[in-house]
Order: structure tokens, then sequence, then C-alpha cells
């Protein structure tokens, strides 16, 4: 059997194509390696948009031409602005094609103080979004074939003609297509990929949620087709984490429960020091992606968030002074902070001290170091300026009463965002071309495994959401591309 349209992978940008081509008339396909659709985009909180339907409802105005200026200014224009452009003028359309197939939005809050509201927050979370899709896309007759790996691209006369694939029991068969999108994710799960490309270290870092088989299979695919390489270096970078245990479920009702307390405060803006005891960022940044980026500079990638028992009585009895977006707000209390930091306690990855040399001897940070960067800091609370950091003077802090508290931050990064080269229409470039005008035809990528978004660094400044908008906008239009290939 021929398809019109094949789409490796069945996450967010994979179910967009496909759909997109089946609402069309089109006969398409979907191949997943997983033994369920979604992919990472289960695990996203909420997407993108500039001019959606459900800000204007809640009064919220965002400017387009500010954000597309914002994000390549941010990127230093070393991203793609045909395509930056695209995705940004397509994102409020996607939230109205998204909610006609099932999407239920919650709103648009804001994730940290003062930032802007441009992230779309779903009922069931990312599951909510790709449920709809899936439940239209057999609505439409598209058959998926999972625990399904594609392995290579069929190519004849110089144009996509399929994908060959094994199946669960290790078969290999050819599929037939027109057009193939490739939307199989990054290669988070590949370490050798990891090391060559990103300079994420050494497997420290801690995937953040949603990794797994991103093995790279689409973006090797696509190279050995003769795709050009483009965004390889990009890791989305996320807050500090702590290391998920089993013995949660004893200290407290549900799993999520426990990692919302302990995750909320490990962000509180407090006195963040390296594993040698010196401070070293401004705490009042939220940009996930910047923390991450501090992070990644600092020995073995780790941070000690340090607090006293004053700013304890604080999150108990006033409340988080940042919140984990609809998760945890700003103002939610922790109804006993030992209570929240005991499991960790039990791993040696969260302290309770009486005097700053105990917690040196069990944390292993210098004494000295850390004694210095404690009255250095406290002295900038007394006088109201950070003059070193320049940290917002209303989270400043001083930590002199004992006892002492400790929580060890773990890097945590999404995934990676790039690997295959792509234009403003998600036509793959040929790494041959020296214009890059000239594309493999019938060949398109989304999501995760195109590159052109980004410079070095995902932006949690002003596109909060980008990452999920771009997997469902970029298959959406490498869907109408496809289609516009096809009625040649």
């Amino acid at each position: 059997m021929e398809y019109d349209l094949i789409s490796v992978g069945a996450g967010g940008a994979g179910l967009a194509a496909a759909v997109t081509a089946a609402e069309a008339g089109k006969k398409a396909i979907i191949l997943d390696r997983l033994r369920v659709t979604g992919g990472a985009s289960v695990f996203a909180k909420g997407l993108f948009a500039c001019q959606s339907h459900i800000q204007k409802q809640e009064g919220v105005e965002i400017d387009p031409d500010k954000i597309f200026l914002q994000h390549m200014e941010y990127t230093h224009y070393l991203s793609n602005a045909r395509l930056v452009r695209a995705i940004i003028d397509k994102s409020a359309d996607t939230i109205k094609w998204l909610e006609d197939r099932g999407t239920v939005y919650r709103g648009v809050p804001p994730l940290y103080p003062d930032a802007p509201r441009t992230w779309h927050t779903t009922k069931q979370e990312g599951k909510g979004i790709t449920k709809g899709l899936t439940n239209k896309a057999k609505e439409l007759g598209i058959p998926i074939h999972f625990r399904t790996r594609a392995r290579k691209l069929i190519i004849e006369d110089g144009k996509i003609a399929g994908v060959i694939a094994d199946d669960k029991d290790g078969n290999t068969i050819q599929y037939r297509g027109k057009t193939v999108v490739i939307a199989s994710g990054g290669f988070a799960n590949n370490e050798d990929m990891m090391r060559k490309y990103t300079d994420s270290g050494e497997p420290t870092i801690q995937m953040a949620f949603g990794q797994v088989g991103k093995e790279g299979d689409g973006i090797k695919m696509a190279w050995e087709a003769g795709a050009a390489e483009e965004g390889t270096h990009v890791i989305q970078r996320g807050l500090a984490g702590v290391l998920k245990k089993k013995e949660v479920l004893t200290e407290a009702p549900t799993k999520s429960q426990f990692d919302k307390h302990i995750t909320a405060i490990l962000k509180q803006p407090t006195f963040w020091v390296n594993a040698n005891g010196e401070r070293f960022f401004n705490e009042s940044e939220f940009s996930f992606a910047h923390i991450g980026n501090a992070m990644s500079k600092q020995p073995d990638q780790v941070l000690f968030n340090m607090f006293d028992d004053d700013y304890r009585k604080l999150m108990e009895e006033e409340g988080l002074q940042v919140g984990l977006g609809v998760f945890a707000p700003t103002g939610t209390k922790v109804p006993d902070v030992p209570k929240a930091l005991q499991a960790s306690m039990e791993k040696d990855e969260a302290w309770i001290c009486d005097t700053i040399e105990q917690l040196c001897e069990k944390t292993g940070m210098n004494l000295e170091v850390l004694k210095a960067s404690m009255d250095e800091y406290n002295g900038f609370c007394d006088k109201g300026r950070d003059a070193l950091f320049a940290k917002n003077q209303k989270f400043m802090k001083p930590i002199r009463k004992a006892p002492f508290y400790a929580i060890k931050g773990h890097p945590t990064h999404v995934g990676t965002l790039g690997g295959i080269k792509i234009n403003h229409k998600c036509e793959v470039i040929k790494k041959s071309s020296k214009t890059f005008l000239d594309v493999i035809p019938g060949l398109y990528a989304a999501g995760n495994v195109a590159g052109g978004m980004y410079n070095d660094t995902y932006d949690a400044s002003h596109t909060l959401g980008l990452t999920l908008a771009f997997a469902y906008n970029s298959g959406r239009i490498a869907g109408e591309t496809a289609l516009e290939y096809l009625g040649k």
C-alpha cells in the first residue's frame, strides 16, 4: 500500500502533520517506536501562542512584532528569521485548531513573576492535547503502527518514496509514501550523540521528563539521505531538580504532592552556592534556561539552595515567594518544610544543621569559602543592594538564624532542540546546497528533530512554551507543505 504522507513519530508534531493531511482527504500513516502516542509532548505543561482567543478573553495583549524582535535579539539573529516568524504567526490559529480537536485550556498564567503571559496551560497537561489528536486520527482512519522503528528513507529519482522500518518482531518492512515527515524527537537518550554534539558533559545531567526512545533515529536517517545539519548543540536546560526517590510515597499521599513541595522549595530565590560553597548566580533570575546555563559551568553542575529558619517560617506561614505556575502558585504555603525534605535527607540530598560547620562537613563545601559568601551576601541584604549579581531587593533575605537548611539541586534538561536543517515551510534542506534553497523533494521535519529556532539557549524569557508550540505548529506547517507538494 502506498501512502500520501508518512509521519515518523506519534508525538505532537507527527500527529499534527498526519491529521492535517488526512483532513484534506489524503492517506496518512504514523509510525512510532513506542507503545502509545504522545512522545515527550505528553509531559509538557503548556504551549506558546501570541494573540490567541484565550489571551484575548483574559485581556492579555501580546504584540507579535515585539515577540519576534525579542526572540531574534535573544538569539543574536543566529536563528532562522523566516522560521521564527512562521511559528509566531501560526501560533494563535493552532491554539484554536487544537481546541477544535479536543484540547481544553486552563488559561495563560505567568510561569514566574513578571513573565509574559504566552504560556497556554491545558487540562491533563500535554496528554490532554495528544489525546484529542489521537482520537481525531482514529476518527480519520489513520493507522498508527506502534513499536515500529524507522531506519532508512527510500529515495527514488531524487525524491522521497517511503521509509524502511523494523516492526516489534524485528521484521523489516517497506512503507511506500510520496511524502515523509520526520517527527521522531531528538537524541537525549543517545549518550554518544550527547557527548559529540552538546556540552552537557558526562551523563550526570538528569532527564527532566519525557525522554524515552529519543535515540536520534530520524535525524540520522535524514543526514544519511543528504540532509543538512543545524542546531545539534542546543539542549533545553531546566531548573535545578531533586533526585526522584521511591521513598517519597512514605512521606506524602502522592508522589506529585511531594515533588511539588520539594521542587518549589528548591526553586525559591534564597541563597545559592556551588559545590565549593561560593555564590554564583542572581537568584531572582527566573529563566530556567539561564539557571541551567549557569549550573552547567559549576563544579559537578550542581547547586546548594540554602536558607535559614526565618525563611522556613516564611514559607510555612506566608507561602512561596516564587510559585510553580498553576501547580504551586506564589503564596502557596508549605505545611511542613522539614517533612517535605525528609525523603531527600534520608538519601543525603538535603540537610538541616545547627551550624554552618556541620553543614559543610555533610555537604563537602569549603567552610572558609561558604562563610565568606554568606558574610558578603548578608552584608548586601543589610544594605538593600546586591553589589555582586544585582539580585532583586524584594527577594534578599539574610541567612543567619539556625538551624540552616540546604537542598542539593541537580542539572536537568528536557531534551535536544535540533539536528535537521529546514526552511520556514519545514522542507528539509540538502547538505549539498550552497544557497540553502535546494530541498529534498517530499521530505519534511518537525518538532525537536529540526533546528533553526535557537542560538545556544532556549528562550524562556519571551516565548514561554515555545518547544511544545514549535512541535504542533511545525507539524501543521509540514503537513500543509506536503499537501502543496502532493498537489503538483
